[in-house]
């Protein structure tokens, strides 16, 4: 049985593979990059662990396009091809930095601009900046309040109310977290700045310009496009389910559709000087996910290559993906993925119960898990509901599926007790220990 915890991604990903690996030549010359980057594509799909498209470029040449498939049914909903429009989900996020940053350059935006420029109402307004919605430190929470209304129904108008509910969870600017509350406004408030909406400005920007023809909103400016969409699936009960319709938690602002090439195209045009801000030693990545969806883009402007994978099914090992396809890049080996076969041990009673306790997610949105010791196990509950039982892999580390690479790891922290790491979908959250907190 794997985790069934009830988290909406976005991504700080984590992975493990077996001890036993098989491992690629200690160095790929690049013209064997392609071919060992499609060996590890192909034996990740056999093994029921990516439906997706990926493209690889080194220096100017694309290496590898290529759609992936689990299923050889061309008319299953899980079939993709190199064509296929995938959700962008966070990547839209980038959209947003690089449109400040555009909107800057012409004199029209700063981001040293307070939220209260364009909305004078919003409660801390004044103290919120560009520059903090941008960069997850305007203290707005993950996410927001609940709606009387589905948040797909929401109006722009009805998303900044619903934003305006919400408690600053620290002073602007005192630290980093995580809020999709935060990058609605940025959406909302570059509607402002341009006379348009968010969607329209993209679209006018770098849609038509970079002839990203197959990319648009899923819900305004380009709807039209979407021609070959695929939608997202995820494993319910041992079956991949097709998430076939757009759930009613998602919001419409922001919410975009892309292809590989078109994204190779918008990576191409980054100009690293121009958009320096952005660099995170010398490379521009975005990652995104939610339920059934995952995306990755990344422009690595020293060791001259771009990477573009989107998956529309969310059971994929996105950190070891992204680790392993860097390294065939940069001509590093790599691991080419295997089945598992894991392995429980017998702990004593008193080291399982140094690990119960409550433990809270603060980047997925503070979710809460518990730990409980009960007929000589550890099991994990979440809103009063039994996740199963976690087995001893070793005294710290803990696994429900012996097929499976997701992990419960407890880490001791400075207060003496533990917090823990947990693999979910191949994304690591770390959880921390507030049982003895008031």
């Amino acid at each position: 049985m794997k985790f069934q915890i009830l988290i909406f991604l976005t991504i700080c990903f984590s992975c493990l593979f077996s001890e036993e690996k098989q491992t690629v030549e200690s160095e790929i010359p690049e013209n064997k990059m392609a071919e060992i980057a499609d060996l590890y594509f192909t034996k990740l799909t056999e093994l029921g662990d990516f439906n997706g498209v990926v493209l690889m470029k080194k220096k100017n040449e694309v290496i590898l396009s290529k759609a992936y498939n689990m299923s050889s049914d061309s008319t299953s909903t899980l079939f993709v091809s190199e064509n296929s429009q995938f959700d962008l989900r966070s990547i839209a996020k980038l959209f947003a930095k690089l449109s400040v940053i555009q909107l800057e350059k012409e004199g029209k935006l700063s981001q040293n601009n307070k939220l209260s420029d364009f909305l004078p109402d919003f409660p801390n307004g004044d103290q919120i900046t560009i520059h903090h919605l941008m960069t997850n430190t305007s203290g707005l929470p993950r996410s927001f309040e609940a709606s009387a209304k589905p948040y797909i129904e929401l109006s722009p108008e009805e998303v900044v109310d619903l934003a305006s509910k919400s408690k600053l969870e620290f002073e602007p600017g005192e630290k980093e977290l995580y809020s999709n509350i935060g990058f609605q406004l940025l959406y909302y408030s570059l509607g402002k700045v341009t006379n348009s909406t968010f969607e329209d400005y993209i679209n006018r920007t770098f849609f038509e310009p970079l002839e990203m023809f197959n990319s648009g909103s899923n819900f305004y400016e380009g709807k039209d496009r979407k021609q070959d969409y695929a939608y997202g699936h995820f494993e319910k009960n041992n079956e991949i389910v097709c998430e076939c319709t757009f759930p009613d938690d998602e919001m419409k602002m922001g919410n975009l559709f892309s292809t590989v090439d078109d994204l190779n195209n918008l990576l191409s045009s980054l100009d690293p000087v121009a958009y320096q801000d952005l660099l995170h030693d010398n490379i521009i990545s975005h990652a995104g996910g939610t339920r059934g969806k995952r995306a990755y883009i990344e422009r690595n402007f020293v060791d001259n290559y771009t990477l573009v994978f989107l998956a529309n099914f969310d059971g994929i090992p996105f950190e070891q993906l992204v680790k392993d396809l860097q390294s065939i890049l940069k001509g590093e080996s790599v691991n080419m993925p295997e089945a598992i076969n894991r392995s429980a041990i017998q702990l004593k009673p008193e080291i399982l119960k140094r690990y119960e306790g409550t433990y809270d997610l603060v980047e997925a949105g503070h979710i809460l898990l518990n730990i409980r010791f009960e007929n000589d196990s550890l099991y994990v509950y979440q809103k009063g509901k039994n996740n199963g039982v976690i087995l001893p892999e070793s005294k710290t580390v803990f696994f429900s599926d012996k097929t499976n690479k997701e992990s419960i790891e407890f880490v001791k922290n400075n207060k003496g007790t533990y917090d823990l790491l947990i693999d979910f979908q191949g994304v690591q959250w770390k959880g921390i220990n507030t049982t003895n907190e008031n």
